[in-house]
């Protein structure tokens, strides 16, 4: 299994320019975005940031972590197919999972890199070169700059589950309990959403609601002891806030992998619930 530390990997594309796609979605995935904008400018890496519309020619890419390269979500797969001939393309942290026509079909010029063992095993067996295919930790656990949330007085415990099913599309409502908030979504913000008191460009702009959208996250979750979710990023911000964290598997591998990956054996304060 090639593993990497992630921060070492992209160091080496210093002095290049990169255009850095965030993959689009909800809160989790602006604290994803986040994280990742930290590492870059820790790196100095000279970056733009652009939309998942584009299409570009002889371009180095960095397409940002989640969770988006499944069956039900076409938007990566999209980006992928359009710029993998003519691109040098790094997929950041992500999980796989039922998507062989696009991993059959990708050039030797795309790295992929898997968050959990199940998407890589399985990237590794479908990519021309299995070379290409990585392993590290979620971006999310790399996110600086939240030791302010771990201050506040808090009690309690909140519920924090998604309604969904990733792997349908019929949006069947799971059961959950009665006072339930999936901030995931109700703290969702556009990436690409104008801020009129701020610069006008890219950069600065999608920084911004990144930062909003990951600030609602840690700021509510700071409020209680205990968190319970099968939401995984609300479940790796609770456990890097140090709450008692109740975290219940997913609709497909995401989860339990990286529950296995990245915090079985390094966060005693999530208990992970297969049921």
């Amino acid at each position: 299994m090639t593993m990497v530390d992630v921060k070492a990997f992209l160091k080496k594309y210093q002095g290049r320019k990169i255009k850095y796609i965030p993959n689009s979605g909800n809160a989790g995935d602006s604290f994803i975005g986040l994280a990742t904008l930290q590492m870059l400018e820790e790196l100095a890496l000279d970056y733009e940031i652009c939309k998942p519309t584009e299409i570009f020619k002889d371009e180095t890419i960095l397409y940002g972590g989640g969770g988006s390269l499944i069956r039900k979500y076409q938007g990566s797969k999209k980006f992928l197919l359009s710029n993998h001939e003519k691109n040098n393309i790094v997929v950041l942290p992500h999980s796989f999972n039922d998507c062989d026509d696009l991993l059959t079909t990708l050039s030797e010029k795309v790295i992929l890199i898997a968050r959990e063992k199940v998407s890589y095993n399985y990237i590794k067996s479908r990519i021309k070169n299995p070379d290409n295919a990585l392993i590290s930790d979620d971006m999310a656990f790399h996110i600086k700059n939240i030791d302010k949330y771990k201050n506040t007085s808090c009690v309690g415990a909140c519920n924090v589950f998604r309604f969904d099913d990733e792997l349908s599309d019929s949006n069947g409502h799971v059961e959950v309990p009665e006072d339930n908030k999936d901030i995931s979504i109700d703290f969702q913000r556009p990436m690409f959403m104008k801020n009129w008191n701020l610069s006008d460009d890219t950069n600065t702009q999608v920084k911004k609601n990144l930062s909003i959208a990951t600030d609602n996250v840690f700021s509510y979750l700071s409020k209680f002891k205990e968190v319970n979710t099968n939401r995984l990023h609300i479940g790796i911000a609770a456990a890097l806030l140090g709450k008692a964290v109740n975290l219940y598997r997913g609709s497909y591998h995401k989860i339990a992998g990286v529950y296995d990956f990245s915090m079985r054996g390094r966060f005693n304060n999530v208990t992970y619930h297969m049921d």
